[in-house]
């Protein structure tokens, strides 16, 4: 142990002395302090915690991801370009002490940084709540909403299934199913059409969501948000009821359409079931559309906003800490050019997360018969050409080809820490606990012992006599 933390400490000591961690500080600072001045909220003390939540600690996990990124990959093959790693491998050091003496000193300064980037946002954020001239009605309601922990309960979607199987059978009979159209296709089809006008809400009507297990606690926040049938800026009303055993209360709303919307109940008592119903009450007979998963969820404060905070930076730390050993390992099997090409393409893979995410997800018929259309023809239109064998064979590789970029990146690609955080969602401790074991121990360790092989059998060139 005392090898790998000299040899960290020595990585250290050169990193501090090319001023490197003071450049990335005022960075990190630039955009934690200079950001929320350019970029305008919408003028509420959510939308302030959200800007500086998501927007700026969002920049300063990019800037320590491209830093720790680049560190990684220069940490051994600048070393190696500059035949100084050969002094070092000359000495009876295990090759496992050079790889993780060089990761820890990435651990280090990325806790110091991260430290430093987590208070000053957590600071600033303070300040401006206190100093921003908001009213102490709409503070106490970005509190109760945001700058707390919140666990989430959603409804579980009715079964459908009999109902959607006897659609598609009826389509089936009368011949009107498109004639290339995958079977999966229709029936994702006709369920989500379904689900739709089970969801939709008609003018007078109520309609009920059922939370089972929900969290036991005083307080109960409803949050939805709805669709009107009258296009434009409409104004949406209705009633919200709340039912937890004996206890029932009730909230007037009125917002514009599209609008997400948050009613408080307090002094809820605990239920194995609380119900929700909604009545629309909105003028001209309007229609209102909820979405199916998460158009209206019940939320319960489970703990300290603190807590949350601390949780959110350690996940910030583990994937830093991912995203170094990615880098060292890099670094140990190419060049510095080829090493910093490579980090830039994985970047640049992330950042396309979203992309990939939903098109790896995708069911594999909807994604060839939607993709293939673009090879000469349209898997849903007769009297166009149905798409070539060719085509389809090109949607097949591309699929695949999301498909295991998402599976050998997932740990990268699903992160919504920030995203949770700006928004009051509870990040339990076991969230940390297992990044800790896949993103902090278990993908590092692998990565370790390919690096470990590397130095080992890859023959360096040794340094310059003269």
């Amino acid at each position: 142990m005392k090898v790998i933390w000299a040899i960290a400490l020595q990585a250290l000591r050169l990193t501090f002395r090319s001023r490197i961690v003071l450049v990335l500080a005022l960075l990190l600072g630039a955009a934690i302090c200079l950001l929320p001045a350019t970029i305008r909220s919408d003028g509420t003390p959510a939308g302030l915690i959200h800007l500086h939540l998501a927007y700026t600690l969002g920049s300063a996990s990019f800037l320590l991801t491209l830093a720790t990124l680049w560190a990684g990959c220069a940490a051994i093959a600048q070393e190696a370009d500059d035949k100084t790693l050969q002094l070092l491998l000359a000495k009876p050091v295990p090759r496992t002490h050079v790889w993780l003496g060089k990761w820890l000193a990435l651990l280090l300064l990325n806790a110091l940084l991260l430290a430093l980037a987590g208070s000053t946002s957590a600071l600033t954020l303070r300040y401006k709540l206190r100093h921003g001239g908001f009213a102490p009605e709409d503070l106490a309601q970005a509190h109760a909403t945001t700058l707390t922990a919140l666990a989430t309960t959603t409804a579980p979607l009715p079964d459908i299934t009999a109902d959607v199987e006897a659609e598609y059978t009826h389509l089936r009979a009368r011949r009107a199913l498109p004639p290339d159209a995958p079977p999966a296709v229709v029936r994702d089809s006709i369920r989500r059409t379904r689900l739709a006008q089970l969801y939709s809400l008609a003018a007078g009507a109520t309609r009920l969501w059922s939370f089972p297990q929900p969290p036991a606690a005083t307080r109960q926040l409803v949050q939805f948000s709805c669709d009107s049938s009258i296009p434009g800026a409409v104004e949406i009303q209705g009633t919200v009821r709340l039912h937890s055993g004996d206890y029932t209360a009730s909230r007037d709303f009125s917002a514009m359409a599209g609008t997400p919307q948050t009613i408080i109940f307090d002094n809820v008592p605990a239920a194995a079931v609380i119900t929700v119903d909604v009545v629309n009450r909105a003028p001209a007979n309007s229609t209102l559309f909820f979405e199916p998963a998460a158009g209206l969820t019940l939320r319960t404060p489970v703990g300290a906003f603190a807590g949350n905070y601390l949780r959110a930076l350690a996940l910030l730390f583990l994937r830093l800490a991912l995203f170094a050993a990615i880098g060292v390992t890099l670094g140990t099997l190419f060049s510095l050019p080829v090493a910093s090409f490579l980090a830039l393409v994985l970047i640049l893979v992330l950042q396309l997360s979203s992309f990939v995410s939903s098109a790896a997800q995708t069911d594999r018929a909807t994604f060839v018969a939607n993709v293939a259309q673009f090879g000469g023809g349209h898997a849903h239109d007769d009297a166009a050409p149905a798409p070539s064998l060719l085509a389809r064979g090109v949607a097949n590789v591309l699929y695949v080809t999301y498909r295991g970029t998402w599976y050998a990146l997932r740990p990268l690609l699903d992160d919504h820490t920030l995203d949770q955080l700006a928004t009051g969602t509870h990040l339990p401790p076991r969230h940390v606990l297992r990044a800790l074991l896949v993103q902090g121990l278990g993908l590092p360790a692998l990565l370790a012992l390919i690096a470990t092989a590397v130095l080992k059998t890859r023959e360096w060139a040794l340094p310059n006599s003269t």
